[in-house]
């Protein structure tokens, strides 16, 4: 328990960490041939392992009952906590030999796993895939104020967007900005990069120290059109973490989340809620009717909104029923998670039963929607569960769809699409 505490203080508390360069010549690129139907994925993690191993297994059908996830058709990866998709390719922040950057995984049609692409990076980088031609990513060492463009099908930089001219300058605003670090999300053509300006005591930190600002970029024209700023939010999920902590509404809103986790200049924890905002569908701007914090669910102050999912104008997110202890964190990897369901329109709250409490879901989250159905990471150790529950959509009652029995931790689970 004492290594998994410290693993999470290492994903969450780093905001000091020095960016190095991404190279275009240290890009490797060899992609196979992709099913033609998607495959359901399933990452495990061995977070007692010092290198961080972990394992991607491809399934032909919906895994059920006990699962060993090592076997012929499984990849052996750093797990880094979680991992993003695109189409049929799988992308996380760190290779097996320890190599950080933009990795790329793909599907061959034997069914197994490898890695196709790579841009190298002394660290992880926030990165994007908005279509099979254009993605972009932050790499400080090419500009604190920048960020980068790469064509995900080549895997090769192709460009930078300079936010420079946007950044505030004058009597007390810090000059330690960054732009990306944080967010870099695409909604209707528009990009959305945060501009970050932390304390001038620290390097590379996602600490803000004034409101959540994003810039709003014209993709197509590459113009930047304005900055917006949201009038309560400081930071955006957290910017180590594998998992993005915003999603695409089936409304068509951007939904984001703030974990409340704020310091000041001197780097003393202010918290403030956890919640849960929005950019709706046709505009560009926050919503500033629309929140939803931990006490709209009916758990105090203090609670810690983290990983959420949405189906059929519902969010289905996990929330801790304690209040998280601050800044030690010591509860904040113990069984207190519960989960629940929210009406976006109405905010009527269902909480989802028959399900045991679980753990932090560090960067891989709690809650994912696969085959329109959703599923539920359920991990207690001293219980021996460790795998994903499926929920009643009509009833709002859970129950175990499949445990993993080797290959470690549950850090994931999706179906790519096989296109």
């Amino acid at each position: 328990m004492k290594k998994q505490i410290l693993n999470v203080m290492t994903i969450l508390l780093m905001t000091s960490t020095a960016f190095v360069s991404c190279s275009k010549d240290d890009k490797q690129n060899d992609h196979g041939e992709t099913p033609a139907n998607g495959k359901y994925i399933l990452l495990t993690a061995e977070w007692g392992v010092a290198d961080g191993a972990g394992y991607y297994a491809a399934y032909d059908k919906l895994p059920t009952g006990s699962v060993d996830n090592i076997g012929g058709l499984s990849l052996q990866a750093r797990n880094y906590g979680g991992f993003r998709t695109y189409k049929n390719w799988i992308f996380n922040r760190q290779t097996l030999s320890g190599e950080t950057g933009v990795v790329q995984y793909s599907l061959s049609a034997n069914g197994k796993f490898a890695q196709s692409g790579f841009i190298k990076c002394g660290t992880s980088a926030q990165h994007l895939v908005v279509n099979e031609k254009t993605g972009f990513y932050y790499d400080a060492d090419r500009g604190k104020t920048k960020i980068q463009k790469f064509n995900p099908t080549t895997m090769e930089r192709t460009g930078e967007i300079d936010l420079s001219s946007v950044i505030e300058k004058g009597a007390g605003i810090s000059t330690n900005v960054t732009t990306g670090e944080q967010t870099i999300i695409s909604k209707e053509g528009k990009l959305y990069v945060n501009i970050t300006y932390a304390s001038e005591k620290v390097n590379g930190s996602a600490d803000n120290l004034r409101n959540y600002r994003l810039a709003v970029i014209d993709i197509l024209t590459e113009k930047i059109e304005k900055v917006i700023v949201h009038p309560k939010a400081k930071n955006h999920g957290r910017a180590n973490s594998e998992f993005p902590a915003w999603i695409h509404g089936s409304d068509g809103a951007l939904y984001l989340l703030t974990t409340g986790w704020d310091t000041n200049e001197d780097r003393v924890m202010t918290p403030q809620n956890s919640f849960i905002f929005r950019i709706k569908a046709g505009e560009t701007d926050f919503d500033k009717n629309w929140e939803l914090s931990a006490t709209d669910l009916g758990l105090p102050v203090g609670a810690l909104l983290w990983s959420f999912r949405e189906l059929n104008g519902k969010l289905y997110v996990d929330a801790s029923q304690d209040k998280i202890i601050l800044p030690a964190l010591t509860n904040l990897n113990t069984n207190i998670y519960k989960f629940f369901e929210v009406d976006i329109k109405t905010k009527n709250v269902n909480p989802i039963t028959n399900v045991p409490l679980t753990v932090f879901g560090l960067s891989t989250g709690n809650v994912e929607v696969v085959d329109n159905q959703v599923f539920l990471r359920v991990v207690d150790r001293a219980k021996g569960l460790n795998g994903y529950y499926k929920v009643n959509l009509a009833t709002h009652v859970g129950e175990p769809a499949f445990n993993i029995t080797r290959g470690g931790e549950a850090s994931g689970f999706i179906k790519l699409t096989g296109e």
